[in-house]
């Protein structure tokens, strides 16, 4: 390989490295998210919540399996398979760019879905639905959709407690935010995060599609 193809290569696989830590990065805040959800239990609406987290990982799954894969055929220098990836690179740039901008323009919809979701716990919070609403307030350290004043008897969730018989002490759900607020103020710095972290990403992969079609057709010159 002339010198110019060998600059394409490593340049490459430098891009590659931080396109694999994006996908790393990537699976590692969906299943942040996902974790924190996985408190509400069998509570219908925690499906829908799940939706965008369950996207992330996959897509943090696909673009390290295919950042892998595209080292490994760099190595091997085989400009069939350096251009198969680069056509990967340029659909995965499509679909990153996509959910990017559709979590851009759809996060106020999105973040008051789950003010809904929080409300909808709040009148479903039965053993038939799990106690979802004792889930949010155990993980989410709040009390009540909007403050504890929404109870008559405060539960013993809203300190924190998983046994329902406790008593709860004023000194700690007195100071306690409402569930609605909290809930929503975490998704709107998560879908923060996921955007400009999937729009980072996306140039990446754009970046990565134009060197290996460079490299690719060194290769086929060769």
């Amino acid at each position: 390989m002339n010198c110019l193809s060998k600059m394409f290569k490593y340049l490459l696989y430098l891009l590659n490295l931080v396109f694999l830590a994006g996908g790393i990065l990537l699976i590692v805040v969906g299943s942040i998210i996902l974790s924190s959800l996985g408190t509400l239990g069998s509570f219908s609406d925690t499906f829908n919540a799940r939706t965008i987290p369950i996207c992330i990982i996959v897509i943090g799954c696909v673009i390290f399996v295919i950042s892998f894969f595209g080292c490994c055929g760099t190595i091997r220098e085989n400009a069939c398979c350096t251009t198969i990836y680069a056509i990967f690179m340029f659909i995965l740039f499509g679909l990153q760019l996509a959910l990017s901008i559709w979590i851009f323009v759809q996060n106020d919809y999105f973040v008051g879905k789950m003010g809904e979701l929080v409300d909808a716990a709040g009148k479903q919070n039965d053993a038939a639905n799990g106690y979802p609403m004792d889930a949010l307030q155990i993980s989410f350290k709040c009390c009540g959709v909007n403050s504890f004043t929404d109870y008559t008897v405060v539960p013993s969730s809203c300190c924190g407690y998983t046994d329902r018989n406790r008593v709860c002490d004023a000194a700690i759900y007195s100071v306690r935010a409402g569930c609605r607020s909290t809930f929503t103020d975490f998704w709107k710095s998560y879908t923060d995060l996921i955007s400009w972290s999937s729009l980072i990403v996306a140039l990446f992969e754009l970046g990565i599609f134009v060197i290996a079609c460079c490299l690719a057709n060194a290769m086929r010159k060769r």
